[in-house]
């Protein structure tokens, strides 16, 4: 009893208390490196510790992080044992241990005979609960901008290369253009024939910029009647200039018309000519196309993020959709997106970046339900004063005893460390900000989270 009562938390503990505690509990007692519960494991004691010091971790998204250490003093186990869970953390001695240990039912049992003492179990739990809320959120921010990040990183990359190549193989064919130009006014063509070439070169310039592709037959009979006329006439390199004036969209029958407007001994370099002129404006669009494309996805970044923006404004839902569906875009490949959107929504007032990370949990839990492939719905529609949105999956479905569960703190369907369970209850806790509610309905084969805000209130805190 006098241990006991020289610890912080049992100075103001009545007497009878005190004998309770002791008369019920046993000295439990640890070497440096023994476990004393471990993650993921089953839950079965709660503890005081009288001596020493465990370290307490907890795996985050796959990695282990240290939560803290317990020094004399200290209680703990009481989080798993009052919500019936498996134990969420790994307590493990980092010096020899003395700890007074209590089993599952005398924990229960504490309530009704030590109130004060219980009280004091209910107050660390909450505050504790509170704290390691605020750390977990903060690191699911950074987990799911980890994995935005990465899938951004392969989105810019694959325009960003593309651009890089087009770049790289335009200046290795300039100094060819540039020859191949010069050849032509070397060629004693009259005005006429240099307009009839110049409109033919501009024209198939700006029909290969909106030509429709071909199928791989339709290319090929093209490219075989396109090379078979240009080995006739001897050009160099036939079935390549061939391919080239077929994929810019030019017929068999326009080349030949261009070519018999100019001299015999003219017609191979100006085919020449032709061949280097729509390659460099082929890949001058390839780069006009993959900057814009990264353009696209910077701005798209900027509206999702709502940077540069005040803390709350106006709102629109389907836009913000939609950009949460670009940002997770490679995780969508074998995803078949339906959206059902009311065009005629109006604005919210509120947090548009994180009513984008609530999308952003809804989306990537149910692409995760679906193992990656299935059918996933966006629906939105006024519901006189509220805006409702739904995500639905085509997932196998939440089994009734999870669905309950789902939006509490900590809690996960996922293995040890694979998710921290704040994703819903982050997303809980934003809409419950923006004065809405979520609700979930399942059953095998359909999933469906339904979010409802009210149009004309605007978030708090």
């Amino acid at each position: 009893m006098e241990e006991l009562r020289a610890l912080e938390a049992f100075q103001a503990l009545p007497e009878e208390e005190l004998v309770w505690l002791v008369a019920n509990s046993e000295v439990q007692h640890l070497e440096r490196g023994d476990y004393f519960f471990r993650e993921g494991g089953p839950a079965e004691h709660f503890y005081v510790v009288l001596d020493g010091e465990l370290q307490v971790v907890r795996t985050i998204n796959g990695k282990k992080q240290v939560m803290g250490t317990t020094p004399a003093g200290i209680i703990g186990g009481e989080w798993s044992l009052l919500t019936l869970q498996d134990s969420f953390l790994t307590a493990q001695a980092i010096k020899p241990t003395q700890l007074r240990v209590f089993s599952q039912q005398k924990f229960r049992e504490i309530f009704a005979a030590c109130p004060n003492f219980g009280a004091y179990i209910f107050k660390t739990a909450t505050e504790r609960t509170q704290g390691f809320a605020s750390y977990v959120q903060q690191q699911e921010k950074l987990a799911a901008l980890g994995k935005l990040s990465a899938g951004l990183a392969h989105e810019l990359n694959n325009p960003a290369a593309a651009a890089r190549r087009a770049s790289k193989t335009l200046a290795n064919r300039l100094p060819s253009l540039q020859r191949q130009t010069i050849e032509l006014c070397g060629l004693g063509l009259n005005e006429s024939q240099f307009q009839i070439l110049l409109d033919f070169q501009l024209t198939a310039a700006e029909r290969a910029a909106g030509v429709v592709s071909l199928s791989t037959l339709e290319q090929s009979d093209r490219e075989d009647e396109m090379g078979a006329w240009l080995e006739e006439h001897e050009v160099e390199d036939a079935w390549d200039v061939a391919s080239t004036l077929v994929t810019a969209g030019v017929e068999p029958h326009e080349l030949i018309t261009v070519a018999e407007a100019m001299p015999t001994p003219s017609v191979k370099p100006v085919i020449a000519w032709l061949h280097e002129a729509l390659t460099a404006t082929s890949l001058l669009d390839e780069i006009e196309q993959s900057s814009s494309r990264i353009s696209e996805l910077v701005l798209a970044i900027k509206e999702y993020t709502y940077m540069d923006r005040a803390l709350v404004q106006e709102v629109d839902l389907n836009r913000g959709l939609d950009l949460t569906v670009k940002m997770l875009n490679h995780k969508l490949k074998s995803v078949v997106i339906k959206r059902d959107y009311d065009s005629s929504l109006p604005l919210l007032l509120g947090k548009g970046g994180e009513l984008n990370q609530v999308w952003t949990n809804l989306i990537d839990n149910a692409v995760d339900a679906m193992q990656g492939q299935g059918e996933l719905k966006l629906i939105t529609r006024c519901e006189n004063s509220y805006v409702m949105v739904e995500v639905t999956d085509n997932g196998p479905g939440i089994p009734p005893e999870v669905e309950s569960r789902l939006f509490e703190p900590f809690f996960t369907t996922k293995e040890v460390g694979a998710g921290t369970g704040l994703g819903l209850d982050i997303a809980y806790r934003i809409i419950k900000q923006h004065n809405g509610t979520i609700e979930v309905r399942s059953k095998p084969g359909e999933t469906r989270f339904i979010v409802r805000l009210p149009i004309t209130t605007e978030a708090n805190g």
